[in-house]
């Protein structure tokens, strides 16, 4: 039995966008942001004038860890094709996992965009999988083209597999 260690063609890399970087930088920073945000609006309220220093502090703070964390999760992401056996996924920061989705298990694929997606190029391919605790899998940042065209390249696998 082969592995995906042991098999004979390579891996091939999937693309992924900077404009996934830009994005997650813009969702984590404000949202580590948001307490120090709050804290203002809170000293605002309360007519607590000398509130306002340290909630500028955590704010600035929060977009700043915010923004080095998608930095670092950026860095751990990728998602590789291993041809005929299936696809891998990296991700995590402190906590890291490797998601091994086998072909023969795709039940089927989504390809989904947000607006911030269709703004940058980006979309999101969703594996959907049978007989496993992680029936989803998601690959964020993929080029629009490259994700349509990895869905097509596993359909007709899957197709043949389950007649």
């Amino acid at each position: 039995m082969l592995t995906m260690n042991d098999s004979a063609a390579p891996a091939r890399a999937l693309g992924r966008l900077p404009a996934l970087l830009r994005y997650w930088r813009w969702r984590y920073g404000l949202t580590g942001a948001l307490p120090g945000l709050a804290l203002a609006v809170l000293g605002f309220a309360l007519s607590l004038p000398w509130s306002l220093a340290p909630a500028a502090a955590l704010a600035l703070l929060g977009l700043t860890l915010g923004r080095h964390f998608a930095g670092l999760r950026f860095a751990h992401y990728r998602a590789e094709l291993h041809e005929g056996e299936g696809l891998v996924l990296y991700s995590g920061v402190w906590w890291r996992s490797e998601v091994w989705v086998p072909t023969a298990r795709l039940q089927h694929l989504d390809v989904s965009q947000g607006p911030l997606d269709r703004r940058w190029g980006m979309a999101t391919l969703s594996l959907h999988t049978a007989g496993s605790h992680d029936n989803h899998t998601r690959i964020d940042g993929l080029p629009l083209a490259e994700a349509h065209a990895l869905r097509e390249h596993l359909l007709p696998r899957q197709a043949l597999q389950h007649e």
